[in-house]
């Protein structure tokens, strides 16, 4: 089935937050990551896929799987969508999956909260990481990079579907739900107990701040305790300053829920 141009336009529009938002869906890139979202029954409104992935059995089989309209588009059409400079000819589109506060959060259990995390590729494999620790619910506050742009979606490798994606611009009224309802909100602070010792509760909601900020004030006035990840080399002078947000998450959420 053949796409107009004016179709065309409006989905290269989804490389862009204003045009996302606009249309009320985002671009799933690379064999891989439309694979997961068929497998995991995502919201598929379409497959576009070249003529040559089409012929690719692997693509093939996702295709029937997906139950949605597919498209076979010239490869440099399909090119002007994909983010990537080598794409391997298959993009889906999906409906939103990103749900607003506090309606996203009244039944959330266990949460981890990006508190201004601005790089995609970390936010992508926090939403990973959370999704395999067996979190229900990250939400962004802002300044967090979009969870539906491009690469969130290609680092996130098929996350996004295992649980709920909210996001506020009120962070500290958001955090306040939580208090409401007897969670713990723990942050992740230098200031903050060693995790070695850190005991929290299965349910609860740890927030993560920017790398070059740390945590904002919206988000400090609302713990409930600190947690921080002490280096053994602690003592000596080196030259790597601090863990990767997205590593330092991963430590943290295993010492939470790694069992």
């Amino acid at each position: 089935m053949p796409l107009t141009r004016q179709r065309l336009k409006d989905l290269a529009s989804l490389a862009r937050r204003k045009g996302r938002a606009q249309h009320g869906l985002f671009l799933v890139e690379g064999v891989r990551s439309v694979e997961a979202a068929a497998e995991a029954g995502a919201p598929l409104v379409e497959l576009l896929v070249t003529d040559a992935a089409a012929r690719n059995a692997r693509v093939a089989a996702v295709l029937r799987r997906a139950a949605v309209p597919v498209h076979i588009l010239a490869a440099r059409d399909l090119a002007r969508l994909a983010d990537v400079q080598h794409d391997q000819g298959v993009v889906a589109v999906a409906h939103s999956v990103v749900t607003e506060a506090p309606e996203g959060l009244e039944d959330a259990r266990a949460v981890l909260v990006l508190d201004g995390v601005q790089d995609p590729g970390n936010v992508g494999t926090l939403v990973r990481t959370a999704a395999w620790f067996g979190l229900d619910t990250v939400l962004a506050g802002p300044g967090t990079a979009d969870f539906e742009s491009p690469k969130v979606v290609r680092s996130a490798m098929g996350g996004l579907w295992d649980l709920r994606l909210v996001r506020t611009d009120d962070l500290g009224e958001a955090l306040g739900i939580f208090g409401r309802r007897g969670l713990p909100v723990w942050g992740a602070d230098l200031d903050g107990e060693p995790a070695a010792a850190w005991t929290p509760a299965s349910e609860g909601v740890l927030v993560l701040g920017s790398e070059a900020h740390g945590l904002s004030e919206a988000a400090a006035s609302r713990l409930d305790g600190r947690v921080r990840i002490r280096s053994p080399r602690s003592a000596e002078g080196r030259g790597v300053e601090s863990l990767n947000v997205a590593m330092a998450g991963g430590i943290l959420l295993h010492r939470w829920r790694g069992g």
